[in-house]
């Protein structure tokens, strides 16, 4: 890899998505700075860039902390000199009817799935707009586009990414930056493991392919215009037949069912 190589910065990068991105980018050519508040399966993936030649660094990060956030932009720029990309992917979920959410519950989901993005964007788009170019990539989710019940505070943050891309877009267009949010259905991570179980997230789509459509948006090979959202779902047969999501819904919508709270007014 080249020393004039593109530096991308991922967060959540560890695992799933993040992950699958981060190593997608290295295969094309990118330096990429590996985010995330774990440090070994940080460890882990910049080994795997580094088994195929390219060039990594393991940067522990909490996204919610704007000091942290700083310091980590500032050591991507001592260490690979520059910063093309951005793909902002940390997240967590908890599926809880809103009675049961608490406010500590509610404020991580905030903070780690929108300030966090706030944040990036911030630290990022200062190196950025002194570059005259750049690329955002946001990753919200189907349910930054409809609400679902019992998922209050995951919908609220990720329907508040998409509305902070469109308007970061606006803003930094006429520095060469563009922003855009992708917005997956089902995937098969850790993070929908944990809300759906194993047997459905199977269900889902391979983190990877979201990866390929992230890569596309980043190097441009997927045409869009600045401040897109772009929905990857099975039900539009990007992966597997139509009856397979559909077969997911209907697990999930019985999933949904059977923890709704009892009673009522």
């Amino acid at each position: 890899m080249g020393a004039g190589a593109k530096v991308a910065v991922i967060t959540g990068a560890g695992t799933g998505i993040g992950r699958a991105t981060a190593l997608r980018l290295a295969g094309r050519g990118f330096a990429v700075a590996l985010c995330g508040r774990r440090p070994a399966p940080l460890l882990a993936v910049r080994r795997l860039v580094e088994e195929q030649g390219g060039r990594a660094l393991a940067l522990p990060t909490d996204v919610r902390e704007r000091a942290q956030v700083e310091a980590m932009v500032d050591q991507v720029l001592g260490s690979l000199g520059r910063l093309d990309v951005l793909v902002n992917n940390a997240g967590v979920a908890r599926a809880l009817p809103v009675l049961e959410t608490g406010e500590d519950l509610w404020d991580d989901q905030i903070a780690t799935n929108l300030k966090g993005v706030y944040l990036c964007c911030r630290s990022a788009v200062a190196v950025m707009a002194k570059a005259r170019g750049g690329v955002i990539v946001n990753i919200s989710s189907v349910l930054g586009r409809t609400g679902v019940a019992n998922h209050a505070a995951y919908c609220a943050s990720k329907f508040g990414v998409i509305g902070l891309t469109q308007a970061l877009a606006e803003e930094v267009a006429p520095h060469g930056i563009r922003v855009y949010a992708v917005c997956p259905g089902a995937t098969d991570t850790d993070l929908h493991r944990g809300i759906v179980g194993d047997e459905l997230a199977r269900l889902g789509m391979p983190p990877q392919t979201v990866a390929e459509t992230i890569v596309g948006v980043v190097t441009g090979e997927t045409v869009l215009p600045t401040g897109a959202s772009l929905v990857i779902d099975q039900s539009v047969d990007l992966v597997g037949p139509a009856g397979r999501m559909k077969r997911l819904r209907q697990r999930v919508r019985g999933w949904l069912a059977a923890h709704r709270p009892r009673g009522g007014c």
